[in-house]
């Protein structure tokens, strides 16, 4: 089986991965090519019938506070409900997860979209081989394996900041930059991600009467997705600066506190899940200008979809194990 398939095919399981995430306190982001102008350029009967394949996604670590996976199905990539297209959520499959002595079986949640279980019925540890089966009533059947990797300390956290003012616009504007920085270990082949969530606290005094202002969502920077090639045994870092603009308007009154920190995590991750976010990451790169920003994606005729790592026999998706460690630090 190729280890490769078409993010056309891969869109619901990239979005149970940023569900996931919001799980174990990260969030993503979820793009995607459209096909049409190839179904457009050639007539659909001369094309030869494919049969739709399950899609799941699944990603554990010792740190889940649920245990949770997404299955769907792809459509045909040749068809009249469009090319590469995912279908509606499977949600009559039987999904089981295994650590080789203990099986626990997932159950479907409606409101969440996705099958899950707790943790403390099937503990997921460093250095323990995983299996996941989904069968589904027709008849397919689909499986994949994984082994959690150790957890690796970070060393150093360095978090600089510079700040402007927009007169006109009464804008504060401060621009962050983190930098994560930790040992590798010698002898070994390691993959590695980065990830750094920023959040703004409203912190009221008590008994306070005024109407209250809803909360910021928190900014999650991807580090990217690193491995110890040609660096084994070095020290290894990460970075990125990212700007964080916030109305100063309301907030004059000196009652109101804005607490912002930092979360930054380090994850050790398996081989699925490096090369799964690795070509995942060029995609996007792909998307992105000079100026950051996100152009059309184009597809022509002649060219191949671009291609996402999948590690799941007979199917589509992934699945992969991670171990993080977590740094937080509250700034002015």
């Amino acid at each position: 089986m190729k280890n490769t398939y078409s993010i056309n095919q891969e869109r619901a399981a990239f979005r149970f991965n940023q569900s996931k995430l919001i799980i174990v306190l990260i969030i993503g982001q979820f793009l995607l090519f459209s096909c049409g102008s190839l179904v457009k350029e050639i007539d659909p009967s001369f094309l030869p019938e494919t049969d739709s394949k399950l899609v799941v996604a699944c990603f554990i670590s010792p740190q889940d506070t649920v245990l949770a996976a997404k299955v769907t199905e792809t459509r045909p990539f040749f068809g009249t409900a469009g090319a590469g297209n995912i279908k509606d959520d499977i949600t009559n499959a039987i999904v089981n997860l295994s650590d080789g002595s203990k099986t626990i079986q997932l159950i479907y949640n409606a409101k969440l979209g996705y099958y899950s279980a707790l943790p403390a019925t099937l503990p997921i540890s460093a250095g323990k081989t995983y299996n996941i089966t989904v069968s589904t009533p027709d008849g397919r059947k689909v499986n994949a394996t994984s082994t959690v990797p150790n957890s690796i300390a970070i060393k150093e956290v360095k978090i600089d900041s510079t700040q402007t003012t927009d007169n006109q616009q009464s804008v504060s504007k401060t621009k962050y930059t983190a930098k994560l920085i930790w040992q590798d270990v010698l002898g070994e082949t390691n993959y590695y991600r980065g990830i750094n969530i920023f959040e703004t606290i409203i912190q009221y005094p008590d008994n306070y009467t005024t109407v209250k202002l809803p909360p910021f969502p928190p900014l999650v920077i991807d580090l990217r997705t690193i491995d110890d090639k040609n660096s084994d045994g070095k020290l290894l870092s990460l970075s990125r600066t990212f700007e964080a603009n916030y109305s100063t308007i309301s907030y004059q009154n000196s009652k109101i506190k804005l607490v912002k920190q930092f979360k930054i995590g380090l994850f050790q991750t398996d081989i699925h899940y490096y090369k799964y976010h690795s070509t995942l990451q060029k995609y996007l790169t792909s998307l992105t200008a000079d100026n950051d920003s996100v152009r059309e994606p184009i597809i022509d005729t002649l060219s191949e979809p671009f291609l996402l790592y999948t590690n799941i026999n007979g199917g589509f998706g992934c699945f992969g194990a991670y171990n993080a460690t977590w740094q937080e630090f509250k700034v002015k």
